[in-house]
């Protein structure tokens, strides 16, 4: 696989966030009401969780066939500019660290002292489809996307085919690499799930939301799942968490401590999963 897919794959398991607590859920079901094209469109982009920083702390577990992982973790997000996960399994001591830039993934192994850099945008794998870091980041934050793009904006509305049921509107795109982008909201604007999928590439994500709270005013999902799989391969995620810290001032350290050593994703992967 892609040395660039592996990746793609791992930070995506890394980013969810899962938590301990009670949380008062809110109903975001129902029977939907008649819209025209654009009203669809306009009332899930004007129902979507409005920030400028987010963080929580939490836990990250991922279960690959009958194997599961699971660690305390630490979520930032600046909107548009860096994503950080912090791993953190043991007595809070930092093990790694995951930055998305625009730019550029960055892994730091705490552990062994190494590091990874990875420049999305040179990336060969990168060039033949449109998703990027902003469409990554609507997807950890529930929001719609285009693929390629850092907003909908109204000219966009045209290229989402829409069709409903009686209890979801499904919104569908493509990219240039001809993968699909489904999005399924419900009867309160708010997106249930987003499919992307590509059968003859083999490629598929199921990203789902549950569990919605209000909070000062916003609603948003506790709950997320994904399912990942790529070549035949299958990656299970669960997302949880209490809520959300939003709009509070974050410090968020991307830079290389002195004497890590940069290694290759092979060489970093290689220290802690066996060849099979």
């Amino acid at each position: 696989m892609n040395k660039i897919s592996i990746i793609f794959t791992l930070v995506l398991s890394i980013l969810f966030i899962t938590g301990c607590g009670s949380k008062k859920t809110v109903s975001t079901g129902g029977d939907l009401e008649k819209k025209a094209h654009t009203k669809v469109i306009s009332d899930a982009l004007t129902s979507e969780l409005q920030y400028e920083t987010i963080s929580t702390k939490g836990s990250i577990e991922f279960k690959i066939g009958s194997s599961s992982k699971k660690s305390s973790a630490t979520f930032k997000i600046e909107k548009d500019k860096v994503m950080q996960v912090s791993v953190r399994p043991m007595l809070g001591m930092e093990a790694f660290r995951i930055t998305f830039t625009p730019d550029s993934v960055i892994i730091l192994d705490r552990l062994k002292k190494q590091y990874l850099v990875e420049n999305i945008k040179d990336s060969k794998l990168m060039k033949d489809f449109d998703f990027n870091y902003y469409n990554l980041q609507a997807l950890l934050t529930n929001q719609l996307f285009v693929p390629g793009k850092q907003n909908v904006t109204e000219p966009d509305y045209d290229k989402f085919n829409i069709s409903s049921s009686k209890d979801v509107y499904l919104l569908q795109t493509k990219d240039k690499g001809d993968l699909s982008y489904n999005f399924a909201v419900d009867a309160s604007n708010r997106i249930i799930s987003t499919l992307i999928y590509n059968e003859g590439k083999s490629v598929t994500l199921q990203w789902t939301y549950n569990e919605f709270i209000q909070d000062e005013g916003r609603l948003y999902p506790t709950n997320m799942n994904a399912k990942i799989d790529i070549a035949k391969k299958r990656l299970d995620v669960g997302i949880e968490y209490k809520k959300l810290d939003i709009n509070k001032k974050l410090d968020v350290d991307i830079t290389i401590p002195k004497g890590y050593t940069e290694v290759s994703f092979t060489e970093l992967m290689a220290t802690y999963i066996k060849a099979k």
